[in-house]
C-alpha cells in the first residue's frame, strides 16, 4: 500500500472512485434519482485541475482504492472515497490521517469538512466536531443535507 500525490491524468480514477463509494456509501440516505445526478459518468470539465491541486490516493497492488484531497485554499478536506470492495478496511482513517498531516506540515491548525450524512459518525471517530446541519449545494446542480464539521489539528 502506497499513498502517493495524484496528477491530472488520474482524474478519470478518481472520479471512478467517487462514484462507486457514492453508490454504496449513499444509498440508505439519499433517494436513487439524487445518486443519479450526484454521479454521471462522465468526468467533469475542470476536475482534472482539482485532483492536480490537492488529490491524494491509496494504491493496492497498482489499484487506486481511496482518495482524498486537502483544499489548502479553504483549509478543508475533500473527495475523501474509498472503493465499495476496500471499505471496513480503515483506509479512508489513513488517508485522513495523512491528509490531517500535510495540514500540520503547511501550518494549518484547524481543518473543515462537509459530511454527507452517512459519513458524519466516521469523521466523529476521528475527532471531528459537528458544527452544524447544512445543505451542500453540489456542483452538480443538487442540494444534499450534510453536516459541517470541524477538527483542531
Amino acid at each position: 500500500m502506497i499513498i502517493k500525490k495524484l496528477t491530472k491524468i488520474d482524474a478519470d480514477y478518481v472520479w471512478q472512485v467517487r462514484n462507486a463509494a457514492i453508490l454504496a456509501g449513499c444509498a440508505n440516505v439519499y433517494d436513487a434519482k439524487t445518486l443519479d445526478i450526484w454521479t454521471p459518468e462522465e468526468t467533469p470539465t475542470g476536475f482534472a485541475e482539482i485532483v492536480q491541486r490537492g488529490f491524494y490516493g491509496i494504491e493496492i497492488d497498482d489499484e487506486l482504492v481511496a482518495v482524498g484531497m486537502l483544499d489548502e485554499e479553504t483549509d478543508k478536506i475533500e473527495g475523501l472515497f474509498v472503493l465499495p470492495e476496500y471499505m471496513g478496511q480503515k483506509l479512508g482513517g489513513r488517508m485522513l490521517q495523512h491528509l490531517e498531516q500535510l495540514a500540520r506540515e503547511r501550518g494549518i491548525n484547524t481543518l473543515s469538512l462537509d459530511a454527507s450524512l452517512n459519513a458524519a459518525d466516521f469523521y466523529q471517530h476521528c475527532g471531528y466536531q459537528v458544527v452544524r446541519h447544512e445543505t451542500y449545494h453540489s456542483p452538480a446542480g443538487i442540494s444534499l443535507p450534510s453536516v459541517l464539521m470541524t477538527k483542531q489539528l
